[in-house]
């Protein structure tokens, strides 16, 4: 606990560092046409007057990271989706998004409903869950070796659903908040391509056609307003931020920026992993979500986001 106590601490410092864009609902994005417009007279201006070379236009930017992408993802079969956005700059990037299989992605719209309830007071932080064995399922997480009859705060479950994908506090906190509507929350805030059709590790449900989905723009919609502090509220997206930021799966986009403070979720089944989350690279924090499906190779697909990640980081 004082661990991840010392992460959120970090996080949140490195957060309130940087500049808070006003929430999309109350301030509307110029259109993207009209900002190109603007940067190249500015940039142009600027150059006249200074003589100095004309900077590159939201759309070069763009321009030069789609190469990179899409010659990364034409270098294997693997079918690769990836959002990018630069929230100093008002500029993303979209690559191939559409549903696909969510894997332990979806929990991070697990996690935002439950907030939403923490906000409203029907739900609290420090109220206890009783783990039954009827909850506990395999896969990834560490609660399922506790002791049936255990109490848990919300806080807790919540956590370790997020640092350790915890399949059996997921199942939990499905059954607390209920499907429909976890599925009305995302459907509310316009995640159109996400769906929960079935609780973890249910390989019924699979094999009669249910599945949870999502799609990379989603995923990075989603991390964009975590990122500006506009999800819930700021104290309780800075939870939020606090759990992702101690994620224990390292294994892809922290290990491609080791240094770097990343707050993500992390997603695996069979033929596919996904990252995604909210790089705060100094001076240029960006967010990316980097999904998978049917991957020639677990590594090849790995290194591939990252080598995606590190071309995101550049341009």
């Amino acid at each position: 606990m004082k661990k991840s106590k010392g992460i959120c601490a970090a996080l949140l410092l490195t957060a309130l560092s940087l500049p808070m864009a006003a929430c999309a609902a109350d301030v509307p994005a110029a259109p993207a046409s009209s900002a190109g417009v603007t940067d190249t007279a500015a940039q142009t201006a600027a150059a006249g007057q200074q003589g100095a070379a004309v900077q590159p236009t939201k759309e070069d930017r763009n321009a030069a990271l789609a190469a990179h992408i899409e010659a990364l993802s034409n270098g294997d079969s693997t079918h690769y989706e990836v959002f990018v956005a630069y929230p100093l700059e008002n500029r993303e990037y979209v690559y191939q998004s559409a549903p696909m299989r969510s894997a332990s992605m979806i929990k991070v719209f697990i996690l935002a409903t439950a907030m939403e309830r923490v906000k409203a007071g029907t739900l609290a932080l420090d109220q206890t869950l009783t783990l039954h064995s009827s909850d506990k399922v395999g896969g990834a997480g560490v609660i399922a070796g506790y002791a049936s009859g255990t109490e848990l705060s919300l806080d807790t479950v919540m956590r370790f659903m997020i640092t350790e994908s915890d399949n059996t506090a997921t199942n939990m906190m499905i059954d607390l908040l209920g499907m429909d509507a976890i599925n009305a929350y995302i459907q509310q805030h316009g995640y159109h391509d996400t769906s929960l059709q079935r609780k973890m590790m249910d390989s019924a449900a699979v094999a009669a056609g249910r599945d949870n989905y999502t799609s990379a723009a989603d995923l990075g919609h989603f991390f964009v307003t975590l990122y500006n502090r506009c999800c819930v509220s700021p104290e309780l997206d800075d939870v939020m931020l606090g759990y992702l930021a101690g994620q224990t799966d390292t294994e892809c986009f922290p290990a491609a920026m080791p240094g770097v403070m990343i707050a993500h979720k992390t997603g695996e089944l069979g033929g596919l992993y996904d990252d995604g989350g909210i790089i705060y690279q100094e001076g240029r924090p960006f967010i990316m979500v980097g999904m998978t499906e049917h991957y020639s190779g677990r590594g090849t697909a790995i290194r591939t986001l990252q080598a995606m990640l590190r071309a995101a980081a550049e341009e």
